[in-house]
């Protein structure tokens, strides 16, 4: 009885493993999409306001899909440390903590975005979102075809490692 209670566990424990492994790779599609919504927001106020960067942040914090405008938000509230850090410095922090989904090259796409915010005119503020967007765009077909494909993948392997591990218990 106490082994069959252990092969479960077992099994039960490695399928867990691959089920997160696919939810990380579902995060990160849903994190990219929301990033290229908000940037997509983010041009038409550049377009049509030109408003100081607090509050494009602040309207954005409000407009943007979830987990972006968590981001914006973040980088809002950091803001009373603007002269003692760049503003690239607290976009950077903000898209780290509240995009930990986002694969390291994402986050670097974003990073480079912070550098030209609130550095430049508004038509080179824009012409940076609009490139950033377009990068996460593709970087986005990519996750969707790697959920699609390592994430059954994933949750398989750790199905089938799970019962083998239960296999070589018993």
């Amino acid at each position: 009885m106490l082994r069959l209670l252990g092969a479960v566990l077992v099994v039960g424990g490695a399928g867990a493993l691959g089920l997160l492994a696919a939810q990380k790779l579902r995060r990160r599609v849903e994190n990219l999409r929301a990033m290229a919504g908000a940037l997509e927001l983010a041009e038409r106020e550049l377009s049509f306001r030109l408003p100081p960067i607090p509050d494009l942040f602040s309207s954005l914090e409000r407009r943007a899909p979830a987990p972006a405008g968590a981001c914006f938000g973040r980088c809002l509230a950091g803001m009373d440390r603007l002269g003692e850090d760049s503003l690239g410095t607290l976009w950077r922090e903000a898209v780290e903590e509240t995009l930990p989904d986002l694969a390291p090259e994402d986050r670097e796409e974003l990073a480079e975005l912070g550098e030209v915010l609130g550095r430049y005119d508004g038509e080179g503020q824009r012409q940076a979102l609009a490139l950033t967007r377009a990068r996460l765009e593709r970087n986005l077909e990519r996750a969707e075809a790697d959920r699609d494909s390592r994430g059954r993948l994933c949750a398989a392997l750790g199905l089938t490692a799970g019962a083998f591990g239960a296999i070589l218990l018993l």
